[in-house]
């Protein structure tokens, strides 16, 4: 076997190599990732998410993946379109069906920010949307359009065969890729319970 010298190139690539596995190592252990490289705890609010989805009859795995794929788990997320909190509802849309249906006056903007309120809210109408697309085999989906794109682009991007598969049909690719990012989400968070 032939030994290296502490300065030889070799040692100092094995070495270099090695620092590299393990910082690539401890990256991918440290948790995800979003787009700005920040991490993500995306267990937090666990136990919060679980109720907001056992009151609605939502899995709460699904409503996990909808939180980390609108506010990245942020609270305080404010969208370019006047979305608010975790589930990035809107004032003008899901929280003004949920104050009618609920007969009450609309949560304010800094209420929104709360965490059970904003859940309470996203998750209603999650389950809303879940309901209405019942007969359909990819309900999921066809779901996570309304909660993103209206009821309307979820109606006319809706197979006929109530057994086909819906996102080939999504002709928005934002929404696409919401919907994909979403679902596989869900699908790994599924895997790893």
């Amino acid at each position: 076997m032939r030994k290296f010298s502490q300065s030889s190139p070799q040692t100092k690539r094995f070495f270099f190599l090695s620092a590299v596995a393990v910082l690539s190592a401890a990256y991918c252990v440290a948790g995800t990732l979003n787009s700005k490289n920040s991490f993500v705890d995306d267990t937090l609010y666990t136990k919060e998410i679980r109720e907001a989805a056992r009151r609605h009859g939502v899995d709460p795995l699904l409503v996990r993946a909808v939180v980390y794929q609108e506010s990245r788990f942020k609270a305080d997320a404010v969208g370019s379109d006047g979305e608010v909190g975790l589930m990035q509802v809107l004032p003008a849309g899901a929280v003004a069906d949920w104050a009618r249906w609920h007969k009450r006056k609309a949560p304010s903007h800094a209420d929104l920010m709360d965490v059970e309120v904003n859940l309470e809210i996203g998750v209603w109408y999650l389950a809303g949307a879940l309901k209405r697309w019942q007969d359909h085999k990819e309900k999921i989906p066809l779901a996570l359009i309304q909660y993103n794109a209206g009821e309307s682009r979820a109606v006319q991007w809706k197979p006929q065969n109530p057994n086909a598969e819906v996102i080939p049909g999504i002709t928005i690719l934002s929404t696409r890729r919401y919907v994909t990012g979403i679902m596989e989400r869900y699908s790994r968070y599924l895997k790893e319970k």
